[in-house]
């Protein structure tokens, strides 16, 4: 009897313990939530020239509408100016302290300042910009004081994790726009073409192929490892010029092949990023659309255009049809994962109110103001942008799914 005992007492010691790993198991499984889903959205360049809200204040809600999710992005391809400050040498693609407010209305949270015309206003331009965005709280990267700030990660910090800047340029960069250790200016990735340096200015027939200077790419590369460690995600943005061996203005006045997809370099540029620790890669500059691979799992978007296009009637070279028109990408993440990418094709109207100024690239007029804002497009127009976006991804093995006035990006499978 005794000995019965003891065995119930077993059983029931041992049933206890299975009903107990059982509550531990569930419990603990409940303690490990799914990781958030983030959604980034990411647009082309915002040449942005005034405060829209109070120069076209009809387009606020259409522009509203178009920006979604968590992160925001845009590069901004302009230089902060103060009420007075101009500059009538070099360029002159400058806005005013207003039209960040116009951004973040719109819903942009994280900024590139590390175009080309960041410099437009010379060091005073790179200081507006920084001190206008940080009053603002505007999570920004790209340019800076000094080179190590420059080439330093912004940080956004949103509920659902801590998203990373590094931002860059390559070509077309005015001499004295690029920072160095005590200079303001512009985190500059310099491309060589043999023993030449391809600035985008100059064609340079003969010249072997270009690759990046190694001592800026070491910059980038330790700037993305550096942020994968105190970043959930991290976006890496450059804007580049550098499309060949022959000058910006000679491929696009002439319409030359080379405008419409990455130079060699740049796709193995790109996987290096990506190799390093980036998430997302985007990039303005052409200004066109290119198209888009899947590296490792990570995206990465050639070009995707213009999403604000205030651009001078004067720049003819850069006033073809595919110049105004683009595709606004929604990008979701589920922690380290990528869930999904879809398009939302848009345009911009060429055509401003008012009376345009075809003789004086520095005029800011109503015309100028008014032109280049993005709308949604519908029926047969998007249909084709979003075909050109597709036939443009083709060759990186993208292959798209174009459902009306909306495509997503087919992901493979991550063993």
């Amino acid at each position: 009897m005794a000995k019965g005992l003891k065995t119930g007492q077993f059983l029931a010691r041992a049933a206890c313990a299975a009903v107990l790993s059982t509550i531990l198991c569930t419990t603990g499984s409940a303690q490990r939530p799914q990781p958030a889903t983030i959604t980034i959205t990411l647009t082309g360049q915002s040449m942005i020239r005034s405060d829209i809200r109070a120069t076209v204040p009809a387009a606020v809600p259409v522009i509203q509408g178009l920006l979604k999710g968590d992160v925001v992005f845009t590069n901004l391809e302009a230089a902060v100016a103060e009420k007075g400050e101009t500059v009538h040498e070099g360029r002159g693609f400058l806005t005013p302290p207003e039209a960040l407010d116009a951004l973040t209305t719109f819903g942009f949270n994280l900024l590139s300042f590390s175009g080309n015309h960041a410099f437009d206003l010379k060091v005073t331009g790179i200081q507006n910009t920084i001190r206008e965005a940080d009053r603002r709280k505007i999570a920004h990267a790209g340019t800076g004081n000094n080179l190590a700030e420059a080439a330093a990660p912004g940080y956004l910090h949103t509920p659902k994790g801590t998203i990373a800047l590094i931002a860059s340029a390559s070509g077309l960069i005015t001499p004295g726009g690029s920072a160095t250790a005590d200079r303001p200016g512009v985190n500059e990735l310099r491309i060589q073409a043999g023993d030449k340096e391809n600035e985008a200015t100059a064609d340079l027939p003969g010249a072997p192929g270009n690759t990046p200077n190694p001592a800026d790419s070491q910059r980038i590369l330790q700037s993305i490892r550096d942020a994968r460690q105190h970043a959930d995600l991290v976006i890496v943005y450059q804007h580049n010029h550098v499309f060949g061996n022959r000058s910006f203005a000679t491929i696009f006045t002439e319409g030359l092949q080379e405008r419409l997809a990455p130079n060699d370099w740049l796709k193995k540029w790109t996987h290096a990023e990506v190799d390093a620790g980036a998430d997302i890669i985007v990039m303005h500059g052409a200004p066109l659309l290119h198209g888009v691979e899947i590296y490792h799992g990570r995206p990465i978007f050639y070009d995707l255009g213009n999403f604000i296009y205030n651009v001078p009637p004067t720049l003819t070279y850069i006033d073809e049809p595919m110049n105004w028109e683009s595709a606004v990408a929604y990008v979701q993440f589920q922690g380290k994962d990528l869930q999904s990418i879809s398009f939302r094709p848009i345009a911009m109207n060429n055509l401003g109110q008012g009376q345009p100024d075809v003789h004086d690239e520095y005029a800011t007029n109503q015309f100028l103001v008014t032109r280049g804002l993005p709308a949604p497009v519908t029926g047969a127009r998007a249909g084709y942008i979003l075909q050109r976006l597709a036939d443009a991804s083709k060759p990186f093995g993208t292959t798209f799914e174009i459902k009306g006035d909306k495509a997503e990006i087919k992901l493979k499978a991550r063993n």
